[in-house]
């Protein structure tokens, strides 16, 4: 369960910049009943112009369908765990480029936390995408935190390395491509060894850049951080002390 017991840690408080949202960051969440729960928080985040699921119109579509209790479209899953605070969806399709059949799989993790200062919930989106097995970044992938402040009813966005998030998957390797010879001056990421490669190599050294995936916990608390290389997955498990993120 994602909820987490106030009496089991000490009393905290967010630091300045973590509590001053900007006046256009600022949304009220409207639910009913005591306080809200995952679905409050999705709906919510998710009319706004740039929801949480503004690069695919299958997600938004199948979150729809089970908000009016409808039949879901071919190749779309929705978990809604309301008791844990939890919901996953994937949407799955299949198509061609230049012959080739790609197998391409979306998936949306939400959950929150309540946080030990009494005061605020933590709210997390996790977005990824693989295409035929394989991680392929997006733009809106990644992970992604809002903070709700239980007296004003009002959410807003937190980078995420103000909790703790600090993964780094080494995609800021330096490289330098000549246009003209269309060759690629790297290095190699096992050995350090410098290499020269074509257009083609290149590009494939790119689409096997590491790249660090959020798996968000439907029972327990904890995120899971998968640093994805070609060839191995190594794995973090950030650990929540009720208001922050740490490396086990």
């Amino acid at each position: 369960m994602c909820t987490v017991a106030i009496c089991g840690y000490a009393q905290k408080s967010y630091p300045k910049e973590v509590l001053t949202p900007t006046e256009g960051e600022i949304i009220k969440v409207k639910f009913k009943g005591a306080a809200p729960g995952i679905c409050d928080f999705i709906t919510t985040l998710n009319n706004q112009e740039e929801g949480l699921f503004m690069d695919s119109g299958n997600l938004i579509d199948s979150w729809n369908h089970y908000l009016h209790n409808e039949t879901q479209e071919p190749g779309a899953d929705i978990i809604v765990d309301k008791k844990n605070g939890y919901v996953c969806q994937t949407f799955n399709t299949s198509y061609e480029i230049n012959g080739e059949t790609r197998e391409e799989k979306s998936t949306c993790e939400m959950c929150y936390w309540n946080c030990a200062d009494g005061k605020h919930k933590l709210f997390a989106v996790s977005n990824r995408s693989m295409v035929n097995g394989h991680y392929s970044e997006g733009q809106v992938d990644g992970l992604f935190f809002y903070l709700y402040d239980n007296a004003k009813h009002i959410i807003w966005y937190v980078p995420n390395y103000l909790f703790g998030i600090d993964v780094n998957p080494g995609t800021d390797e330096q490289y330098v491509y000549n246009a003209q010879t269309q060759q690629a001056y790297v290095k190699d990421r096992e050995t350090g060894e410098p290499l020269t490669l074509n257009r083609e190599e290149f590009f494939r050294w790119l689409d096997e850049r590491p790249a660090v995936v959020y798996r968000l916990p439907r029972n327990g608390k904890n995120i899971i951080a998968e640093i994805r290389y070609v060839n191995r997955t190594e794995t973090v498990e950030l650990v929540w002390d009720g208001m922050n993120f740490s490396r086990e």
